[in-house]
C-alpha cells in the first residue's frame, strides 16, 4: 500500500511546499500567517496559462509546467525541464512593469553586454548571471591567448579559445533570450540548472588545464 502523501502548504512568497502546520518556510525562511494563505483551490487555476495541481494515478500530486508542459513534483519550486519558476505563472505587481528601455534599446544593451537586456525587462538574476559569466569568460580568454607560457603555448591556447567560444556562445544566447523578452515571452532558452553547470564545466576546464600545463612546463 503506498504511503500517504502529507498536505502541503504553498509559500507566498517563493512557492515553496511546506508540511501542513510549518511555522515558516524551509526554503525562504519566511514566518506563516504575517498575511493570510491564499486558498487551496487557487493553485489549481487553469486559464491564463497557469500550472495545475492534479493528482496522478500512483496518489502523486504534481503541477504541470504552462511553458513546457512538464509535470512537476508538488513540492517542486521550478520546472525540472525549463527552468520556469511555479510563482512566475502568477501575474503579479512584478509581471506587469513596463520594460525600462525600448525594445530596439535592450537589444543594443544586450549586443554591448550580455544580461543588459534581461534587466531592461526585469529578469535581475539572469541579467547578473549572464553578464558575469560573459565578462569573466571574456577575461580567462583574453589573459589566455595574449600570454601563454612558451612551455605550453598549445595547451594554454586551447583552453583560452575554448573560453572564447564560450564567452560567444553566452552573447548569442542572451541575444536570443532579448528577443523573446520584447515579444512578451519570459522563459529562458536554458534552465539555470544547465547555466550554473556550464559554469562549472568551464571552471574544471581551467583548472585541470592550468594543472595541465604546470606539468607539461616542468
Amino acid at each position: 500500500m503506498p504511503e500517504a502523501i502529507p498536505d502541503l502548504v504553498r509559500c507566498p512568497s517563493c512557492g515553496a511546499g511546506n508540511a501542513l502546520g510549518a511555522l515558516w518556510c524551509g526554503q525562504c525562511l519566511r514566518r506563516f500567517g504575517d498575511e493570510p494563505s491564499p486558498p487551496a483551490a487557487a493553485l489549481t487555476l487553469a486559464a491564463g496559462g497557469r500550472p495545475v495541481v492534479q493528482a496522478r494515478e500512483d496518489g502523486q500530486a504534481v503541477w504541470s509546467c504552462p511553458a513546457c508542459e512538464a509535470e512537476n513534483p508538488l513540492e517542486a519550486g521550478v520546472c525540472a525541464r525549463c527552468g520556469s519558476a511555479f510563482t512566475s505563472f502568477f501575474t503579479g505587481d512584478e509581471a506587469t512593469r513596463a520594460p525600462r528601455t525600448s525594445a530596439r534599446a535592450a537589444i543594443a544593451a544586450t549586443a554591448a553586454l550580455p544580461g543588459a537586456g534581461h534587466w531592461a525587462h526585469h529578469e535581475t538574476p539572469a541579467a547578473i548571471a549572464r553578464g558575469l559569466l560573459y565578462v569573466w569568460s571574456v577575461g580567462i580568454s583574453i589573459l589566455l591567448l595574449a600570454r601563454p607560457p612558451a612551455s605550453a603555448r598549445a595547451l594554454v591556447r586551447g583552453i583560452g579559445a575554448c573560453f572564447a567560444l564560450a564567452a560567444a556562445a553566452i552573447w548569442l544566447l542572451s541575444m536570443l533570450e532579448t528577443l523573446r523578452l520584447t515579444e512578451g515571452d519570459r522563459r529562458p532558452l536554458i534552465p539555470p540548472k544547465a547555466l550554473t553547470w556550464f559554469a562549472a564545466g568551464l571552471s574544471s576546464l581551467l583548472f585541470f588545464g592550468l594543472l595541465g600545463a604546470i606539468i607539461v612546463g616542468r
